[in-house]
């Protein structure tokens, strides 16, 4: 059985948060660890908001379900109509994760049948000591860079085994490649951005979405090569256009990384796309339509390269 640092965070902060309003002698103490559970969130940036949401709906409840039920008496129906209006209140608000602990805080009130200011200062401070070991708890997170590394290091190995095969069946045929990689990818990528915005979140004041941008850069690539597998496994005809082309991904193949290269291939690219148009034109049908693939498979390949550019250029990616 594993027990994840969240789980113990939980468990922590519902003993301290009791014992703390309990230092204080505080009605209902129980309640203030409940608040911290709810508050123990995945990152520094949802436990923070959390928190606040939460505080700002028990006040707000503490408030006027104190008007509500000094005005109209302290009975069933009276608590009805109170949640009534409080839920579209708080819908309207957006405040509506609070909704569990600001009725906790109306059935204090209800029981104790009375509002006076010692018992609001009450609720208040049990919901400040939850609110407050919560955030302080979740203070602490683990960096988690070097996954974030290790996710881009994996990601681009699989680019590079997918440029290199794209290049071998186009020189030498089918040579028995089972494109797991290209199965995988889709996970690798979805895991390596939630990541991402695991590791902005934990960050707080900080811009710090180069991984997410790397992500989904690499995401947007993904899709390119996609498309391009149908074609590349449609080519029959043995032209000389798909040795040029498969020399230029063996080349792409071997410089997949994080620095922003993608330039230096385009203008080669573009060289070879020259050459191409300068040479014989075909004799035969199926010659036309073969160079025409290969023509189609080095334009997937330049908005391949632009894609990489344009992010670099836009967002300022730099991991």
């Amino acid at each position: 059985m594993k027990i994840g640092l969240r789980t113990v965070k939980t468990a922590l902060g519902a003993g301290v948060s009791i014992w703390i309003a309990q230092l204080f002698h505080l009605q209902f103490a129980s309640f203030a660890s409940i608040i911290c559970i709810l508050c123990i969130e995945k990152t520094k940036k949802q436990s923070i908001q959390s928190s606040l949401e939460r505080f700002a709906a028990c006040t707000l409840s503490l408030v006027l379900s104190g008007l509500v039920f000094q005005t109209l008496g302290y009975n069933p129906l009276v608590f009805s109509l109170f949640i009534l209006l409080f839920i579209p209140l708080l819908v309207r608000l957006r405040l509506q994760k609070g909704f569990v602990n600001s009725v906790v805080i109306v059935l204090h009130i209800f029981t104790l049948e009375k509002f006076t200011l010692p018992i609001a200062l009450n609720e208040l401070l049990i919901v400040m000591i939850g609110v407050g070991v919560a955030i302080l708890l979740n203070s602490y997170m683990p960096n988690v860079e070097k996954n974030l590394k290790e996710a881009k290091t994996a990601i681009e190995e699989k680019f590079k085994k997918i440029l290199f095969e794209y290049g071998a069946y186009l020189e030498k045929g089918d040579q028995g490649w089972d494109g797991k990689e290209l199965l995988e990818l889709e996970e690798d990528l979805n895991k390596g951005k939630m990541l991402a915005i695991q590791y902005e979140e934990n960050r707080l004041g900080t811009d710090k979405k180069g991984y997410y941008y790397y992500f989904d850069m690499r995401e947007k690539q993904f899709v390119i090569l996609k498309r391009m597998l149908p074609i590349v496994s449609s080519l029959n005809e043995d032209v000389v256009q798909r040795h040029v082309f498969a020399q230029f991904l063996y080349e792409i193949s071997t410089d997949v990384k994080s620095e922003n290269t993608a330039y230096r291939h385009l203008q080669r690219l573009e060289i070879e796309h020259q050459k191409m148009k300068e040479m014989e034109l075909p004799k035969f049908r199926t010659e036309f339509e073969t160079r025409a693939l290969v023509f189609h498979l080095m334009n997937e390949i330049e908005y391949y390269l632009e894609t990489k550019m344009n992010y670099y250029d836009e967002k300022q990616i730099n991991v």
